[in-house]
């Protein structure tokens, strides 16, 4: 059971040989542990209460991040990765995020764990790709926001470096991958949480935890085009977006469909 994902209450959980908690909690963690303080939340910000994704993050910095390293965080959240890959050596994490509180409780979190002077959390908006080029990143986003950035996220990194891109489901696979080839060379295997994964009965409001899914892939060596690279995020993009439309009119006729049977069969009563 210690090898698998375990919770020991909302506010603190085990993923892989990380303990994520506050610091009262930090008394249940199991010895050996990477220990990840959480303190502070923030209303809106994501990433505290153990979401598939984020263990799925987890799981990746575990197999992947070595010490030295040079590190990127796209949708740090809380700051759960970036202080993971630190605690796990890295020389240096840059932690992005489009959310103010977001960087603002990454850094409080970062003090927390003695790792501050290491992390370098910032709004989306003022980086520019000068701080790499990174040997690792982690982007926990959703599937649309990952498309649009695939050739920025082509140009952080140095050929070679790791990428782990979470907030994905299996349907978004297809998408993701061609948005972010060639630059990119994908690993045949995805990583997700099998049926056996030890999850919290609150994390069901995420859907089936199979479905969640993180891609890895390395950097390829070629040069990026990237005008071209744009084009065809860009297009990407608007294939899932269509996608999500026409499910969503599919929905709305189903829901119309269901609101009107019962009408009916009134009135064929009558």
């Amino acid at each position: 059971e210690d090898d698998g994902h375990k919770f020991f209450e909302k506010r603190a959980f085990k993923a892989e040989n990380f303990y994520v908690g506050d610091q009262e909690s930090m008394a249940e963690a199991p010895a050996g542990s990477v220990q990840v303080i959480i303190e502070s939340e923030g209303e809106r910000v994501f990433g505290a209460e153990g979401h598939h994704t984020t263990i799925l993050g987890l799981k990746y910095l575990n197999r992947y991040a070595k010490p030295g390293q040079k590190v990127l965080d796209y949708g740090t959240g809380t700051g759960i990765q970036a202080i993971a890959a630190l605690k796990l050596g890295a020389s240096s994490v840059l932690a992005v995020d489009i959310d103010h509180e977001a960087v603002d409780t990454t850094m409080e979190n970062g003090k927390l764990n003695g790792v501050a002077d290491r992390l370098d959390a910032r709004l989306a908006q003022n980086v520019d790709g000068t701080e790499g080029p990174f040997d690792l990143c982690i982007a926990n986003i959703l599937p649309g926001v990952l498309i649009d950035l695939a050739p920025h996220l082509a140009l952080y990194l140095k050929p070679g470096a790791r990428i782990g891109l979470t907030g994905l489901k299996k349907r978004d696979i297809s998408n993701i991958k061609a948005a972010f080839q060639p630059a990119f060379e994908f690993d045949e295997e995805h990583m997700e949480l099998g049926e056996d994964a030890h999850l919290p009965t609150w994390s069901e409001k995420w859907g089936d935890q199979t479905n969640w899914v993180l891609l890895t892939a390395t950097r390829s060596g070629s040069e990026i085009d990237h005008e071209h690279m744009s084009a065809r995020a860009h297009g990407e993009r608007v294939e899932m977006d269509l996608f999500t439309i026409g499910n969503v009119v599919i929905g709305c006729v189903v829901l119309g469909v269901m609101a009107t049977l019962p009408r009916l069969g009134k009135l064929k009563g009558e």
